[in-house]
């Protein structure tokens, strides 16, 4: 049978409810990734800035790792909510360029499906902070898709 947390996540993608899909995976909650739909209808994967999210005090600069985190979290996000069936998508191999460094203000990041097959996804994402045209990261991965 389904496990209660495959559970959560078919219902939140169901009613297209973000916040359940957030509240569904622990770490998404943890970074207070909150997802914001856009006037085109795409989405946006926004994490505010916190204190204890930086990675070096003497150079206010977010730590890399929850950059990383919020891409990783927007192509999985945007894999899950591109399936036609719930599919858990895996992530095998995750690849992040850094541009610039992070500001301690919040991030917000977005991400596209460029391959869905039945097994395998790839996905991409950006990352910016003020300024959509000023990236400060991006994101590549692919995803393996397991039946929940």
């Amino acid at each position: 049978g389904m496990s209660a947390r495959a559970n959560a996540l078919t219902a939140a993608l169901e009613a297209a409810d973000y916040k359940g899909l957030v509240q569904a995976v622990p770490y998404a909650t943890y970074l207070g990734l909150v997802v914001e739909l856009a006037e085109d209808g795409s989405r946006r994967y926004v994490m505010d800035f916190r204190d204890d999210l930086i990675g070096n005090s003497s150079l206010p600069a977010l730590h890399g790792g929850t950059v990383a985190s919020l891409l990783s979290l927007a192509m999985q996000f945007e894999a899950l909510i591109d399936m036609p069936a719930p599919r858990l998508p895996d992530p095998v191999d995750v690849t992040i360029d850094y541009w610039r460094s992070a500001a301690p203000v919040r991030c917000t990041a977005t991400a596209r499906l460029i391959r869905s097959g039945r097994h395998v996804a790839q996905a991409q994402a950006v990352c910016y902070q003020e300024h959509a045209n000023r990236p400060i990261a991006f994101g590549r991965s692919a995803f393996v898709l397991r039946d929940v």
